[in-house]
């Protein structure tokens, strides 16, 4: 018995592990891994299979992954994210976002460059490489950023930070219009209500008469357009409500 047992495994060995062929097709040795084992070191670890035909390997100095056995990588999006380091950005600077995916094979795939970008809120914009720019503001305020790809999306709440007193902050500049009409500009804190009182005259005790009332955008800029007595001179101011 024993002698018979050790005749069937040297053939059936190899018959496993020579070339194959015929007229029509050719399969080259087959040979044995390392199959379904795990080898690893300080540096690295290697999931192995039989034949070659998966496995997984991984470097812990990098971010780089050999998905071995994926056909082509084809691989699916488990996850979409997007992040940042910090989401409070001062007012006129920038800073990286990060849009990643998230795959079913373990890895995750950097995503800047491909994904489409939109945003609301006080930014000037967000280009092809996921750098967000804030505009000005006037005081603290929201904006939000959106990143889509492959049916997939990823929103992330900013604060933009108002880091100072700017030019024109609190000032208003007035333009005469066709038809006797007054525009004025005031420069103030976005999202508040604020009124347009005009007075003819500075001498004690003051008149403001009440115009009308108007809430600010969220760049902080409001507009008042009121009509000019030609027959006397005008006086305006502008003050906040409650």
């Amino acid at each position: 018995m024993k002698t018979t047992f050790f005749l069937l495994f040297a053939l059936a060995a190899n018959a496993f592990a020579a070339v194959r062929s015929s007229t029509n097709y050719a399969v080259l040795s087959d040979v044995f891994d390392a199959g379904g084992t795990r080898c690893t070191s300080a540096s690295y670890s290697f999931d192995g299979s039989v034949g070659g035909f998966g496995g997984l390997v991984t470097a812990n100095s990098s971010q780089d992954t050999d998905r071995t056995g994926y056909c082509g990588q084809l691989y699916e999006i488990a996850a979409f994210t997007l992040t940042t380091a910090n989401t409070n950005l001062n007012e006129a600077t920038s800073m990286a976002l990060y849009a990643n995916q998230f795959l079913d094979d373990g890895t995750v795939s950097p995503a800047n460059t491909f994904a489409q970008w939109s945003f609301s809120g006080p930014l000037s914009g967000v280009n092809t490489a996921g750098i967000v720019t804030a505009a000005e503001v006037y005081q603290n305020a929201p904006a939000w950023v959106i990143a889509n790809l492959e049916g997939w999306s990823a929103s992330l709440k900013l604060t933009v930070i108002f880091t100072g007193i700017l030019p024109g902050f609190n000032q208003i500049t007035g333009q005469l219009l066709s038809g006797g009409n007054m525009r004025l500009t005031f420069i103030c804190s976005n999202g508040i209500t604020y009124s347009l009182d005009r007075c003819y005259n500075l001498l004690p005790p003051v008149n403001w008469v009440p115009q009308m009332t108007n809430a600010a955008g969220l760049n902080g800029k409001l507009v008042f357009t009121n009509l000019v007595n030609l027959t006397t001179n005008n006086f305006w101011r502008i003050r906040s409500l409650p």
